[in-house]
């Protein structure tokens, strides 16, 4: 999901690995280019070569989606920031992390006693939600209400997200308390993964009319402390999805008002 406005970005670069010139190559295919498809093999080729130590992301091998989104994020991260470390980054043209990364913290905070753990902070790039907890919290937020609105899609999310996730008190006096996620930055763009519990797609028209085209991060989260934030609405862009050992992807194009199917070579509005 991403913010309605539009954002343009100008950064430096180190050029001296082949992964981050074949990014930059497609990119400026992406904003140049008149061929109806671009090719990707440079890219894909890039990728196994360089994970071929961890033997992913290999040619002919079919891998993890969401993981070689969260990879490829990396990757520019190291080249444009210049930087070793994932979890810290405040350079201002990382488009990864100031695009994408999602700055929080967990903390626990018990009702009955007050006790409070320690806050852990931690960056993630995809906020990642069952199915089957995304399904079982729509039919139990809509037996609540007689009818569904617009704002439920965040707070559906963040009941799935922590549906089951029980701690003990921090002073163990025998409480059991949710988990507490607070962002604390405002992202331009939130990646949801939905994780399926099995390899059956029983639940695949639920989880379709369970989403929404319209994300408020307040609602997202537990709290939010960034002003920008607490105002920030996001809207659907973008769904990267998988069936029967094969990835098709949707996209909506802000240029020509117009959602884009691509599945491998082929292209269609």
């Amino acid at each position: 999901m991403e913010s309605r406005s539009s954002v343009s970005l100008r950064y430096g670069a180190s050029t001296g690995s082949p992964s981050f010139g074949h990014f930059d190559g497609i990119f400026n295919q992406f904003q140049c280019s008149n061929d109806k498809v671009l090719p990707s093999d440079a890219l894909r080729s890039a990728l196994a070569k360089t994970f071929q130590d961890e033997q992913r992301f290999q040619l002919g091998i079919m891998d993890d989606a969401a993981e070689c989104f969260e990879n490829l994020l990396m990757r520019i991260h190291f080249h444009i920031a210049d930087e070793s470390k994932e979890d810290i980054c405040t350079a201002p043209h990382c488009i990864s992390h100031q695009k994408f990364a999602m700055t929080l913290f967990e903390q626990c905070v018990c009702t009955s006693c007050g006790a409070t753990s320690d806050p852990l902070p931690f960056i993630q790039m995809v906020h990642y939600i069952s199915t089957t907890s995304l399904c079982n919290q729509a039919i139990c937020m809509l037996e609540r209400r007689d009818k569904p609105t617009p704002d439920m899609f965040g707070e559906l999310l963040q009941n799935a997200s922590t549906m089951g996730d029980m701690r003990n008190c921090p002073s163990n006096c025998g409480e059991k308390i949710q988990i507490r996620r607070v962002l604390m930055n405002s992202p331009q763009i939130i990646t949801i993964g939905l994780v399926w519990d099995s390899d059956h797609s029983d639940l695949a028209e639920d989880v379709i009319h369970s989403l929404g085209t319209c994300l408020k991060l307040g609602d997202l989260f537990f709290r939010v402390t960034d002003d920008k934030a607490k105002q920030c609405e996001l809207y659907l862009v973008g769904m990267i999805c998988y069936y029967g050992k094969h990835y098709s992807t949707f996209f909506f194009q802000t240029k020509i008002r117009m959602w884009m199917y691509f599945d491998d070579a082929h292209v269609k509005e």
